[in-house]
């Protein structure tokens, strides 16, 4: 199941509003993430999606700036769709709104495209932070994940992307 939205209206300073697609398998936190951005008129949501596959196809279709995505769906899961979507789009921003916290999972995020790791127990706290650095071309890890294996994942990210 997906909606889309209309295009995003002009942000204050006449630039356009950064348009997000929200990707998860489970409707309250797709509510829970738009309740978050609610506050926040700098972001604009255009659509949603419920399984990865869903996500790749409204990301051809939208064209968002940035996809926040969880990891473990159905249908096709959230490294796969941003792999697909980051090669189909390398423009588009993936940032991965997740339960896990594992060191390779977090490895295997940024290998496949995502720029950004967010844990869904620091979602409230972190996700708007986490938006506008990786939409600033940054990379965030969430806080909750080891800072050594962190830090150790974006460097070895900072290297792939030299080469």
């Amino acid at each position: 199941m997906a909606a889309q939205r209309p295009p995003s209206p002009s942000n204050e300073s006449g630039g356009n509003v950064p348009r997000v697609l929200i990707v998860d398998d489970h409707a309250a936190i797709r509510r829970g993430v738009q309740g978050i951005l609610h506050s926040f008129p700098e972001w604009e949501l255009c659509g949603e999606a419920d399984n990865g596959q869903e996500a790749v196809r409204l990301a051809e279709s939208l064209k968002p700036e940035i996809i926040i995505m969880d990891v473990s769906m159905p249908v096709l899961n959230g490294l796969e769709a941003t792999r697909i979507i980051r090669d189909a789009h390398p423009e588009t921003k993936v940032l991965l709104l997740t339960l896990h916290s594992s060191t390779e999972l977090v490895r295997s995020a940024f290998r496949a495209g995502a720029r950004g790791y967010v844990l869904k127990s620091d979602a409230e706290q972190e996700l708007v932070r986490a938006l506008h650095v990786v939409l600033g071309e940054g990379t965030y890890v969430s806080p909750a994940i080891d800072e050594n294996v962190a830090q150790k994942v974006v460097e070895e990210l900072r290297r792939q992307q030299q080469n």
